[in-house]
């Protein structure tokens, strides 16, 4: 298992995508902190003041937003299909391995990079929070955050890798996979704006059936009613007007189990070709 793991890794790092989007989370985590700490508006500073011992939920829920899917998705779009792009997957199904075990241990190898990535944003958010705005309270909630966090992220990560496995194309499935996340959002916001409008709670509903809801909301959720939500409130670049926690649960797991379910199927049961160009 070792082994497959710190190969996939390889394979994640040597993708320039994936470099460049970590590079742009953690210049992000650091540059918020210092725009925060630095700002020169003395105004701003006294309405500031009263969130500093919340600084670490900052940046810890800031990749939520946005950043951590599109790195979710440039983990493991390529993660099984440039092994039928390079016509390496022959070489590991030669050996004494099933096909279970090893898309198995090629997902596990992938989602264990994300969460270190992640592991990085929330160390590097809480050190900067102590460095620059002292004691922080409220910090016992961060391993639930946390959680909700990475759990969340399964499902554009699982959808990903199913249309990786699927379609066999890198490229394809990175673009395919970006363009739901974001194809899903925009439709959401639009369900939303007309609710408001028209005071109609079903465009709501429909709005929760989308990938994108449970995946980009249930964090936010948890700590809605926490003594930080005007932080929440501020970094949620896609507020949603549900805040039903069960439905957002089930929508991640739904979506997270039907693809990661059909991704394992196609790669059982199709054919491997020798190398796809």
């Amino acid at each position: 298992m070792l082994e497959i793991m710190l190969y996939e890794w390889r394979r994640a790092f040597s993708r320039k995508k994936v470099i460049v989007l970590i590079a742009i989370s953690l210049f992000f985590e650091i540059a918020v902190y210092l725009a925060v700490a630095f700002v020169p508006s003395e105004r701003v500073r006294v309405l500031l003041t009263p969130l500093y011992p919340y600084m670490w939920a900052l940046g810890t829920l800031l990749p939520q937003s946005l950043l951590l899917h599109f790195l979710a998705i440039s983990i493991s779009s390529g993660s099984m299909s440039e092994e039928y792009e390079q016509g390496t997957i022959d070489f590991f199904l030669t050996k004494a391995i099933t096909r279970f075990r090893f898309i198995m241990e090629k997902w596990l190898g992938s989602f264990i990079l994300l969460s270190s990535i992640y592991g990085i944003m929330v160390l590097l958010s809480v050190v900067m929070s102590y460095l620059l705005f002292g004691n922080q309270d409220e910090i016992g909630i961060l391993p639930e955050i946390i959680a909700s966090v990475l759990f969340s992220s399964l499902v554009f990560f699982n959808i990903a890798f199913m249309i990786g496995e699927m379609l066999r194309r890198s490229s394809l499935s990175f673009i395919i996979s970006s363009s739901l996340l974001i194809g899903s959002i925009l439709v959401s916001d639009v369900l939303e704006f007309i609710d408001i409008l028209t005071h109609s709670a079903q465009y709501v509903i429909i709005a929760e059936y989308l990938p994108s809801w449970g995946a980009t909301q249930l964090p936010f959720i948890i700590v809605s009613n926490s003594p930080f939500s005007i932080i929440v409130q501020a970094i949620d670049l896609l507020p949603s007007i549900s805040t039903d926690l069960i439905s957002a649960l089930i929508s991640v797991l739904v979506y997270s189990l039907f693809t990661l379910s059909l991704g394992v199927i196609s790669f059982l049961y199709r054919d491997i070709p020798k190398k796809v160009t």
